[in-house]
């Protein structure tokens, strides 16, 4: 039966990976479970939301090998709290799974490894390579804007999707757009999948995790399937959404009668500033534009008003440049502009005007591969 000495450090980080995988309300007792198997040197976290299946290898000393289920958020909430030092977790049958650590002991309630499912298999149309940092980077900047509306499913996650040589990601929740790619080394079939907004939430943690970012991750996807390798240790597995994504290009603006360009981090501390005088109900910020000044401002139901005025600048840290002798208001939410500004890290962005109702264009001069479209507001 299972025993094995694992250092607390080690075995922390993988079960919170795990944790957040599980859902927090599972009424199926298997699924609020952990499957651990110690093997050949190393110790493999299994863990499952039925849309979702995480596993994880880590390096521990194997006493004896064995494997069994155990509640994830209790393993979890009991590990973290203990002091850096070596666990030591052994199978005792009938009386549950034990957990010695310095001066303490805790015996778990288990299940039959019987009960908890395997990983479903793939049959992949498709397959390749990328960093771990160039996906990090795709899904970070489309995340934010993907549809909380579940009756429309298909806006639910983020549209991955490869044409000739280039990765996409994509998510619209139909007040915006996100859209982020990268170029792939070789020419890849293209394919197109929707990944569910839980599972994009995971596998980033995963990627942005310190031993994982230098690496690649391996990505294979079918029709209904999508499989992540990262660092050969860690696999995820997850259903995709049934449905089809809305061809985006079409929303895209391909022209405008004005731009304007400005120090990225200036302008979203204004914003963030003004904002707070907003209320939920209504929250929209009012954009004055000249070739002189740039006003932001907002006035909130019950609390009062605000504006904050930036002047025309040359200077890298405080660029203002608006190229049209017709002055411009225009709303927005200002947590639509927000997202943008905080998904980029960019000196400068670039926002291409039409009229106060039509969709605005947001680009980033350092980062070409990053466009968003985002729609104004009436104020």
């Amino acid at each position: 039966m299972l025993k094995l000495i694992v250092e607390t450090k080690t075995l922390v980080q993988s079960l919170g990976f795990a944790s957040s995988v599980v859902e927090k309300r599972n009424v199926i007792p298997e699924y609020a479970n952990i499957k651990l198997s110690a093997k050949d040197g190393n110790l493999e976290l299994s863990s499952t939301n039925m849309d979702l299946y995480l596993s994880q290898k880590i390096a521990v000393q194997v006493v004896s090998e064995g494997e069994l289920t155990v509640s994830t958020k209790t393993l979890h909430d009991i590990v973290r709290k203990l002091p850096d030092s070596e666990l030591i977790l052994t199978d005792l049958g009938t009386t549950g799974l034990e957990i010695k650590g310095k001066n303490c002991k805790f015996n778990l309630f288990t299940l039959p490894v019987s009960s908890f499912p395997p990983m479903d298999s793939i049959n992949p149309e498709a397959g390749f390579k990328i960093s771990c940092t160039d996906f990090a980077k795709i899904i970070e900047s489309t995340k934010f804007s993907i549809s909380l509306d579940e009756t429309r499913y298909n806006l639910n996650g983020v549209y991955l999707h490869i044409k000739d040589k280039e990765f996409y990601s994509a998510s619209t929740d139909g007040h915006r757009l996100s859209i982020s790619w990268v170029t792939l080394e070789k020419h890849i079939k293209n394919f197109g999948v929707i990944l569910p907004q839980k599972s994009a939430e995971e596998i980033l943690k995963i990627v942005k995790d310190p031993k994982n970012i230098n690496e690649d991750i391996e990505i294979l996807l079918s029709s209904n399937k999508i499989k992540f390798i990262c660092n050969e240790n860690t696999i995820m597995l997850s259903k995709l959404i049934d449905g089809t994504f809305p061809n985006y290009s079409a929303f895209i603006p391909e022209s405008s009668s004005s731009k304007l360009v400005i120090n990225r981090k200036i302008f979203a501390d204004s914003i963030e500033r003004i904002a707070i005088i907003t209320v939920e109900k209504f929250r929209a910020v009012k954009l004055s534009l000249s070739r002189e000044t740039l006003e932001i401002s907002a006035v909130g139901e019950a609390r009062g008003n605000a504006k904050e005025v930036i002047n025309s600048s040359q200077d890298k840290e405080s660029f203002y440049e608006y190229n049209s002798d017709e002055p411009l208001a225009i709303g927005f939410n200002p947590q639509y502009l927000e997202d943008v500004l905080k998904a980029v890290k960019s000196d400068l962005v670039e926002l291409y005007f039409s009229d106060v109702s039509a969709p605005v264009l947001i680009k980033f001069p350092e980062n070409p591969k990053d466009i968003f479209v985002v729609m104004p507001v009436k104020v």
